[in-house]
């Protein structure tokens, strides 16, 4: 038995074309175009799993070391959203109870 031609392989695919599909179906597909892929030499590498296995995760940014004060330590190594959450939520809670130091700070920022 000798091996397909690539005229072979080109009316077996016309064939499996024209009829309904069906898992087999597809099984010879795959296989035939794999076949006539080798034989006209349009391989390409297969990709790495890590290129397609997950999603990038963005980078986050994380705050340095800024001062000595208890606060920037605290702030220190932590994601500037996280830090900036909290510090809202001062805020918030300053305005009500001495909205003269929230004035002061929203000046200064």
């Amino acid at each position: 038995m000798s091996a397909p031609n690539l005229k072979e392989i080109e009316w077996a695919i016309s064939k499996l074309e024209s009829q309904e599909s069906s898992e087999n179906r597809y099984i010879f597909f795959a296989a035939l175009y794999t076949c006539r892929n080798q034989m006209l030499g349009n391989t390409h590498p297969e990709p790495y799993i890590a290129d397609y296995s997950e999603a990038t995760v963005p980078e986050v940014e994380i705050l340095g070391q800024y001062g000595d004060s208890d606060f920037l330590k605290a702030a220190s190594g932590k994601e500037p959203a996280k830090v900036l959450a909290v510090i809202d939520d001062l805020l918030d809670a300053l305005q009500v109870v001495n909205r003269r130091a929230y004035d002061n700070v929203m000046r200064k920022l």
